[in-house]
């Protein structure tokens, strides 16, 4: 029981932080058959960084990246770029490639 509060532990203090150049865009939700991740979507870039933020106790490397490709797409409405997503159970990258925003007035 107490290695499950200090895992809890470790998995929140993950979700509070986001990688350099992630910390200043807002997260996107998504959540895929109960696994509940926030994407960062790096303005610009294509680049994408999903965190899994919530408790799954031995999660799927391979259902967990899965989930992500899903909810990244989901919470960006972009396509991942072929053979771009890597990671692990908890912080998945991926490049994505979206149509370009229309310019300012």
């Amino acid at each position: 029981m107490r290695a499950h509060v200090l895992l809890s532990a470790v998995f929140v203090l993950l979700a509070a932080c986001s990688s350099p150049g992630f910390s200043t865009v807002p997260p996107r939700e998504a959540v895929v058959e109960g696994s509940r991740f926030r994407i960062y979507l790096r303005p610009g870039t294509g680049e994408v960084e999903a965190h899994r933020v919530s408790f799954e106790p031995l999660p799927s490397l391979v259902l967990t990246l899965e989930k992500a490709w899903r909810a990244i797409e989901q919470a960006t409405g972009c396509r991942i770029r072929e053979g771009s997503l890597r990671g692990d159970q908890a912080i998945i990258l991926a490049q994505v490639d979206c149509p370009p925003l229309p310019a300012d007035g």
